[in-house]
């Protein structure tokens, strides 16, 4: 029997400051949806911290529910404490290990953007989800819930679980904010 994925979700937005937090209300419905036995959470504290648990990070999808910012054609992450993790802070994660995680979900604003994609895809990230534009919490809570529960509970690839996922929430609802895009070794692959 095949072993069943496993996903990290990595939390650096702050709920004592914003009073909400997209990778916690995430945990809550995976364990609702009963898949809470392949789903660790972790908190993040701060740059470090972060860098420290994508490098170790053992299962094979990881979800980053962060900010994000652009500026002057430059895309970074923000810690809870908003110091900013920038691409080349990404160069060289998991260098030392023959498995690396086949799909990393970034769920923070603009974060599709080529800058921060290719340093995770030339570590040997397979898949690479994320929102190339602002993304609002209902949102990216929405399109994770849907794309985790058929990639999970389904066992579909990330291509198919992205296909379905996002052809749902939007036909549900038609403003589906983000512009989600999905990357394939660093490419992006459209819906046709």
């Amino acid at each position: 029997m095949r072993k069943r994925p496993s996903l990290l979700i990595l939390e650096l937005t702050s709920e004592t400051r914003e009073d909400k937090s997209e990778g916690w209300l995430l945990w809550e419905l995976m364990r609702i949806l009963e898949l809470k036995n392949y789903v660790r959470f972790e908190k993040v504290r701060g740059k470090r911290d972060f860098l420290n648990l994508l490098d170790s990070a053992r299962e094979n999808y990881i979800h980053i529910a962060a900010h994000g910012v652009r500026h002057r054609g430059r895309t970074s992450l923000l810690t809870p404490k908003e110091a900013k993790i920038f691409p080349e802070e990404l160069k060289g994660l998991w260098a030392t290990r023959r498995k690396k995680p086949e799909l990393i979900v970034l769920s923070a604003c603009y974060a599709g953007h080529a800058d921060l994609i290719k340093p995770l895809s030339d570590a040997g990230c397979r898949y690479v989800i994320a929102p190339l534009n602002e993304t609002y919490w209902d949102d990216a809570a929405l399109f994770s819930t849907i794309f985790y529960k058929i990639l999970l509970s389904e066992g579909k690839s990330p291509w198919i679980s992205y296909k379905r996922a996002i052809l749902g929430v939007k036909a549900a609802f038609s403003n589906l904010s983000g512009a989600w895009r999905f990357y394939e070794k660093g490419r992006p692959i459209f819906i046709e």
